[in-house]
């Protein structure tokens, strides 16, 4: 089955058989096939010569599904939140890191966002934290639905959460930060308290450190917390 994560005939010519790549590339591969109930699964393909000077292949596929099950989950977990299920801090900073390069590489805009809600802490001593909890996984899943797939989102710690907007400008990056500050204040249900959220927002700069863009984007988001349910550019 062709599948991204794993080698397919897709990537090779047609004129070249699969056995002879793999071998030639370092005897084995990952693939992802049917198993023997239909089921999708992964398989390990190991190539070796039958024997030395042999046209035979002895060829063995070893199902290690669990295996890359297991693997996937504890990379969800060292780069998840556990409780939003979007990206952590530690996750924010490699891919900050990354879209940096790239911005200093083709000179593209990239604009960081860091918003939090107001009044926390009331909403906790008032309704608990089991409604606390709720109200961050409403929020998470509003703003989400509010951002485009090369959006970089996560939660910073708290009920503090930052964006990355790859190829942005500050003032697009402004707009949408008043859209979603908009989109937040009108929404209602039965089960959460209403909310407001303050909203912090810069442009990476070339010249930016790991922490000057973090200090920049905070001192944004603290004059907001001033007025409450604001935005602020610098």
């Amino acid at each position: 089955m062709q599948h991204e994560d794993y080698f397919s005939l897709s990537l090779i010519d047609e004129n070249t058989l699969w056995t002879d790549y793999i071998y030639e590339n370092g005897n084995n591969a990952e693939v992802s096939m049917l198993d023997k109930n239909g089921e999708p699964a992964v398989f390990e393909i190991s190539v070796n010569h039958l024997q030395s000077n042999s046209n035979y292949y002895l060829v063995v596929f070893t199902n290690i599904t669990a295996m890359q099950n297991e693997k996937k989950l504890l990379e969800k977990m060292a780069y998840h939140d556990p409780l939003t299920n979007i990206y952590n801090r530690q996750m924010f900073n490699n891919l900050l890191a990354k879209e940096h390069e790239n911005k200093k590489r083709h000179g593209d805009d990239l604009s960081l966002i860091m918003f939090d809600i107001d009044h926390f802490k009331e909403v906790n001593d008032t309704y608990g934290h089991d409604i606390g909890d709720k109200v961050l996984t409403t929020l998470t899943q509003l703003v989400s639905n509010h951002l485009r797939t090369n959006d970089i989102f996560s939660r910073w710690g708290g009920e503090e959460f930052m964006i990355l907007l790859p190829r942005t400008a500050p003032d697009f990056a402004y707009n949408k930060a008043q859209e979603l500050r908009a989109v937040v204040e009108k929404y209602a249900d039965n089960i959460i308290p209403q909310i407001t959220v303050s909203f912090g927002v810069t442009d990476i700069r070339d010249d930016d450190k790991e922490q000057s863009c973090f200090k920049r984007v905070d001192e944004a988001l603290y004059q907001a917390k001033i007025k409450r349910n604001d935005v602020v550019k610098l």
